[in-house]
């Protein structure tokens, strides 16, 4: 019986989809490290606007307060699909 016999076949699939961009231990579990200091890294501020109706001094005061906040969120998720312009056009929409 050799080695990997005991092991299922969605399991081996597993671990031969890690060997690819992990070929060693090491490599594996400092990519695991890492993964995990990047989760336990504390949650960045969010704003949660409701009811807004006839409230634009409100409004543009929170959106002022946080605008560096939503330019940062709207680089990170659109900077591959938007260049610097677009994603200007979004801001200011």
């Amino acid at each position: 019986m050799g080695t990997y016999d005991t092991y299922s076949a969605e399991y081996l699939r597993y671990l031969e989809l890690l060997a690819k961009d992990y070929p060693t231990q090491a490599a594996t579990f400092t990519e695991i490290i890492n993964l995990q200091a990047i989760v336990n890294l504390p949650k960045g501020t969010e704003h949660f606007m409701s009811d807004l109706h006839g409230e634009y001094g409100a409004f543009y005061h929170i959106l002022n307060n946080c605008s560096g906040v939503i330019r940062e969120k709207v680089e990170m998720i659109f900077s591959d699909k938007m260049n610097k312009m677009e994603q200007d056009s979004l801001l200011t929409l």
